[in-house]
């Protein structure tokens, strides 16, 4: 058994030990099984966060400068279309970078911008489009003006407060330094896949502190000047198209995670059971309360789900007997499956509970 297979395996347990550990489930009620399907939107909003008590707390100016050290302006030129602007996160003394595939993608040149008025140029050593997660390594290294961030040794948790580094709309350029906005964590634990692009984020830090276009792979700090997460994603309307007051950040530990895995030359997989998306559902009981479901959205042709006879409806019941509830449990079990990996689905369809075999594939990019 391959060390890449043992490490997936080991992976896949710990998100099963996750799953049990965050809720102690009862035995299901069989005799009634409602399904209300409510579609995912990119554009919900969270419910408000309450004010946190007291005043913002003023840490010391020497911890905010070495969180800023840690986070470089990147500049993208994509030939004759023009630029385009985002952040990165310095990872180690060697110069290698974390950013967001996105900001990186089809480019013809990376440049760094650092405080002071230095660019370098940096280069993409690998990449995980589907986690929108890329590693680059700088040309050079500006030992007093770039220091490798200090990783959190502790999990965020709301209300905490919080800065985001990074380059809003490409205001970097008119100095070098990142700018710094300042919020509070809104919500842990945030997974979202994105069926326009097929990109998939797990596990996700939700903050409110101002995010732009251009605070894409910048970094997002606590307090103690600890990196939390890499900012990714923001949910905006067409009527905000820039800060909403809801950004996602890619956690600290998947950032550590990917960072060693590219490092050590390997790729990096994506379990999938072949639905394009999923959709929520209540599972409501004779009692009248219920559980948030799963429930298997359109299927992909010739994809592990359709070899299986897997129908869009379907709900998921549970994964080799671990129970689900909601979709962020499925997609953090099934990202951690091993392609090639046999599973079982326990599922209801119409009311009726049966199980289904499926061998996972490998999550496909590009996407659609």
């Amino acid at each position: 058994m391959s060390t890449e297979t043992l490490t997936r395996q080991r992976s896949l347990e710990q998100r099963k030990s996750f799953v049990r550990s965050i809720r102690n489930p009862k035995s299901r009620i069989q005799n009634l099984l409602i399904l209300g399907c409510l579609l995912l939107s990119a554009c919900a909003t969270s419910r408000p966060i309450e004010p946190v008590p007291g005043e913002q707390p003023t840490p010391a100016p020497d911890v905010l400068e070495q969180a800023m050290l840690s986070v470089v302006a990147i500049v993208v030129e994509h030939g004759g279309t023009g630029d385009a602007f985002g952040a990165g996160v310095i990872y180690d003394e060697q110069g290698h970078i974390l950013t967001a595939h996105h900001v990186i993608e089809d480019a013809d040149r990376i440049l760094l911008l650092i405080g002071g008025g230095y660019t370098v140029r940096a280069e993409v050593v690998g990449i995980d489009p589907i986690a929108d997660f890329a590693l680059l390594k700088a040309e050079a290294v500006l030992p007093d003006r770039m220091r490798p961030a200090k990783f959190a040794a502790t999990d965020p948790r709301p209300g905490d407060f919080v800065w985001s580094l990074g380059n809003p709309f490409g205001t970097s350029r008119y100095g070098g330094e990142p700018s710094v906005g300042r919020g509070v964590v809104s919500a842990v634990n945030r997974t979202y896949l994105n069926d326009d692009t097929g990109r998939l984020y797990l596990d996700s830090l939700q903050h409110d502190a101002p995010t732009n276009p251009g605070n894409s792979g910048g970094g997002v700090f606590n307090m103690r000047g600890e990196l939390l997460g890499l900012n990714a994603l923001i949910t905006t309307t067409r009527e905000t198209p820039g800060d909403s007051g809801v950004a996602f950040a890619i956690p600290s530990h998947l950032l550590k995670a990917k960072a060693e895995t590219l490092l050590q030359g390997r790729a990096i997989s994506h379990g999938w059971f072949g639905a394009q998306d999923y959709r929520q559902a209540t599972e409501i009981f004779p009692q009248g309360f219920g559980r948030l479901r799963a429930v298997f959205g359109p299927i992909a042709p010739n994809g592990p789900a359709q070899m299986a006879g897997v129908q869009p409806g379907d709900v998921i019941i549970a994964v080799d007997d671990v129970e689900l509830y909601g979709i962020h449990e499925v997609l953090m079990l099934e990202d951690a499956v091993i392609p090639g990996q046999q599973v079982r689905l326990t599922i209801n369809r119409a009311g009726s509970e049966f199980e289904i075999t499926i061998i996972a594939g490998q999550r496909p990019w590009p996407f659609g």
